[in-house]
């Protein structure tokens, strides 16, 4: 018995243990490992004795012998054949203990104690004593400002007074109102006013100053954190675009995929920058249309730069290689967004800051793949060209040569071998996370991170097989940085991307309710790619997770050529994480994703002809 438990504290030591997935093998012989000969308790989630979570839900894994019990806070849970087991707990405001016991047939038991806190929810103040909180406190990041626009104030307090707020060398006495409980969110002592800036304003770096009064006698005052800038003489001014892959954000909010992004420009396009939230410019576009810079893209130019404004002249369409390039000259490097269209095939970019000077536009007799282009003057400076092709969508890249503007369109590839539609393309396979980064942790420990290289591997070998030449972005020694990732695709002129991921249920989702597989993509007109690529998985049997578009994934975001993610199963779903643990499940889902590669290129791609 002492021996025993001595065994079982190695096991129990460490709650970050992990089934090991081999892949420096053949991916044929990559497997999972678990430790049988005595029992043991590892707990993946929580990952440490004392967590605080602001949900009424939290997620738990952990494993042990498949032949043993599982019990939470005495309740049975069940433990699957890879000994998973998972649950999804009800947590209570304050502090919660949970004990997670094992029993094995023998009588033997081990448990492990975790604590969770889930802080009390915010209260209303006291009417009685005069407080404002920054809770709720708005502007809560950094401003700048200039002549119209509109500062929204907001803090909660104390309900029931008089509040108001100054703006230090601006205005002072600022009324503000008490909403309503139902208008408040529930909460009493809201307090929101509004303050419209005017030509003659200017102050740089100030702390609002929110008062809350009783009477004369009776009052306090808080500085918000947020500073403001006011700043008349260097607003609207112009930048410079500069760094790797810089972006633009259609708006201030985030989630785990971070902003929702407008497009990606090329570094040295100028852009009118009008205010600023935080670390973001907000970059004027158009008379009715606004985005947001990160400010690590962006080099600010001398107040008197004259802003990005020009003519779009003459537009020209030629052919060079795989590509059909679309030009437009323009006299100075304008922004711009692009969008693909179906049903007609079409690309549409727009170019803010133009002004039409287009007296006409010729096209080459070589160029076969474009039907028509035209242009359109949305408003004073918005210019928009509408290039409507012949072909499928095999994507585009947008980029400047000098100050001409060029959109260059990828020709559908040519099926050489009647053995094998695949044979000649490039393809570029990107095995999700890598390194440092684990991505999703099953209940046994099994890293999503090796589950996805093997799944690679295993494409990459099939796609061989098939003459196609393979671009891995990730090995297990390499793992470069998103960003390098990009380069190294569309360096390689790959003409199709797979990523390959598997998925996870949130902290606060039910992991026995989440399975299946989905696919992901962003531009419509890739969808036909990610279509067939569903159809394929779920001919495992898999169960139906869906099919997103739209999806704000770094590497959906790529016009260069058709992509998909592929989130072959849940590693959070004990039943999933049982079919991703075995490899050669993972070489199926391989093998379905080259027969999806496989239809799309057949009804997509064009056929050698005789003399070509």
């Amino acid at each position: 018995m002492l021996r025993q438990l001595f065994i079982v504290f190695l096991f129990t030591s460490s709650l970050l243990a992990q089934v090991k997935i081999d892949t420096t093998q053949a991916p044929s012989s990559a497997q999972t490992k678990l430790a049988t000969d005595s029992l043991f308790l590892r707990v993946q989630r929580p990952d440490n004795d004392t967590i605080r979570t602001f949900g009424s839900h939290y997620r738990i894994a952990a494993c042990t012998r498949p032949d043993a019990k599982a019990f939470i806070n005495g309740k049975q849970s069940k433990v699957y054949a890879s000994g998973a087991f998972v649950d999804l707990l009800h947590v209570n405001v304050d502090t919660n203990t949970y004990r997670f016991t094992v029993k094995a047939a023998s009588g033997d038991s081990l448990w492990k104690e975790f604590v969770i806190i889930r802080p009390q929810p915010m209260k209303n103040s006291s009417h009685d004593t005069l407080v404002i909180e920054q809770a709720m406190m708005e502007p809560a990041e950094d401003l700048w400002l200039t002549s119209g626009d509109v500062l929204e104030l907001k803090f909660k307090g104390s309900p029931g007074w008089e509040a108001s707020c100054d703006i230090p060398d601006v205005e002072s006495g600022i009324p503000m109102r008490e909403l309503s409980p139902s208008e408040g969110g529930g909460f009493t002592g809201v307090y929101i006013g509004r303050y419209i800036v005017k030509p003659e304003d200017e102050t740089r770096d100030v702390q609002i100053k929110f008062r809350l009064k009783k009477n004369f006698w009776s009052r306090t005052t808080v500085l918000s954190k947020a500073k403001l800038s006011i700043l008349p003489k260097e607003l609207p001014r112009a930048a410079e675009v500069i760094g790797k892959r810089p972006y633009l954000n259609a708006g201030l909010g985030v989630d785990r995929l971070g902003g929702s992004k407008l497009g990606f420009l090329q570094e040295g396009v100028l852009v009118e920058i009008i205010g600023k939230v935080g670390s973001q410019y907000r970059i004027k576009l158009s008379a009715s249309m606004e985005a947001w810079l990160p400010e690590e893209f962006a080099r600010l130019l001398p107040p008197d730069t004259p802003l990005p404004r020009g003519l779009a002249g003459a537009i020209s369409a030629t052919s060079s290689g795989d590509e059909e390039i679309v030009a437009v000259v323009l006299s100075d490097k304008l922004p711009y967004t692009s969008d693909l269209s179906v049903n007609p095939n079409a690309i549409i970019v727009d170019i803010y800051g133009a002004t039409s000077n287009t007296n006409w536009i010729s096209q080459s007799r070589f160029v076969k793949g474009i039907e028509s282009i035209t242009w359109k003057q949305l408003n004073t400076d918005q210019y928009r060209i509408i290039i409507d092709l012949s072909h499928p969508h095999w994507g585009y890249d947008i980029d400047y040569a000098g100050k001409s503007l060029r959109i260059k369109i990828r020709k559908p590839p040519v099926i050489t071998s009647s053995e094998s539609v695949l044979s000649g393309l490039t393809i570029a396979v990107d095995a999700g996370h890598g390194g440092d980064n684990k991505g999703a942790v099953g209940a046994t420990g099994a890293l999503e991170k090796e589950l996805n290289i093997s799944m690679a591997y295993h494409l990459d070998s099939l796609l061989a097989a098939k003459g196609a030449k393979v671009i891995l972005t990730r090995t297990e020694a390499d793992v470069p940085f998103m960003a390098e990732r990009i380069n190294k695709i569309v360096q390689s002129d790959a003409c199709l991307l797979v990523s390959i991921h598997c998925n996870s249920a949130g902290d606060a989702s039910d992991p026995l309710a989440l399975r299946g597989v989905s696919v992901y993509y962003r531009p419509i007109g890739f969808k036909p790619l990610a279509d067939m690529m569903y159809d394929k998985m779920l001919a495992l049997g898999l169960k139906q997770f869906g099919e997103v578009g739209g999806f704000n994934f770094t590497l959906n975001a790529l016009t260069q050529l058709p992509n998909v993610l592929v989130e072959t199963a849940f590693l959070s779903n004990p039943e999933d994480e049982i079919l991703l643990l075995d490899d050669g499940f993972r070489k199926k889902v391989a093998e379905q994703i080259v027969k999806g590669l496989e239809e799309f290129v057949k009804a997509y791609a064009e056929m050698k002809t005789a003399g070509k």
